[in-house]
């Protein structure tokens, strides 16, 4: 695949872009780590469940090769099929660790809680709005370098300046550093989009004009159905397991008894 131009400006960007990228990659591998090994030091708690972390573990894995294998081929080929079928992993993946796992606010004060659940909002509305809009290929790339890959740029920042109110003491002195914490973070977030935008990020290349629409064999669509709905159960199982047998197993168990005892 080409490359953009390397210029002084899209030089620092993509190292910077780069960076941020394998922070949050590595702050997510840890997390999984500390769920597996150490427990005791996980920010959010709720992944000490060993079937919690395994749920996380997965959407880590299905982000990363959409992000990193999938998407940037999508592109590169124009392919459709491919890029929605990653965005719809990507959002089988999501609903559970949003549903369930969610303590934004609790770890990084109400603001940037708010903020999530916005940024989550827009993001799903440009992706609707753009697949049902007339093919645009810049809007697909945009997509991908700047809100798929959102998922990685701010985790290691948000992290950071955490530290600064991350027990009630600090909170106390630092009333200020929620605040703080979102600034910078919102701010990576618009400055992500325009270094995307001006096509600033050396590798993160839109696809060229001439090359043509990617037409589907029947193949790949059964690879890509089939690959989704394998991710599908895999997590409907997981969070079943997670969940246990939910209030009707006290409405079922009688009449399951009852049969027993009658055969």
């Amino acid at each position: 695949m080409a490359l953009l131009p390397v210029t002084a400006v899209s030089l620092p960007v993509t190292i910077v872009y780069t960076a941020l990228l394998a922070w949050g990659f590595w702050v997510g591998v840890h997390q999984i780590y500390q769920g597996f090994r150490k427990p005791q030091e996980l920010l959010n708690p709720l992944f000490r469940n060993r079937i919690a972390i395994w749920i996380f573990t997965a959407h880590i894995i299905v982000v990363s090769l959409v992000l990193f294998i999938n998407g940037p081929l999508a592109l590169h080929f124009k392919s459709r099929l491919w890029y929605w079928g990653g965005a719809i992993a990507i959002l089988t993946s999501s609903l559970p660790v949003a549903a369930y796992f969610n303590r934004n606010s609790q770890s990084f004060g109400n603001l940037i809680g708010r903020w999530v659940r916005l940024r989550n909002l827009l993001e799903v509305s440009l992706h609707v709005a753009v697949a049902a809009a007339a093919i645009n290929w810049f809007h697909y790339y945009v997509l991908l370098w700047w809100i798929v890959a959102y998922r990685y740029l701010d985790v290691g920042p948000r992290r950071l300046f955490q530290t600064l109110y991350n027990t009630p003491e600090k909170r106390e002195r630092r009333p200020w550093a929620p605040t703080l914490n979102w600034g910078v973070i919102a701010t990576l977030y618009v400055l992500a989009f325009l270094a995307v935008d001006n096509r600033k990020v050396i590798y993160a290349v839109p696809p060229a004009a001439s090359r043509p629409l990617h037409v589907p064999q029947s193949f790949e669509i059964a690879i890509v159905v089939g690959v989704n709905i394998a991710i599908a159960l895999a997590f409907w199982v997981m969070v079943r397991i997670y969940t246990g047998a939910g209030p009707a197993a006290s409405e079922t168990a009688p009449h399951l008894t009852g049969s027993t005892e009658r055969s």
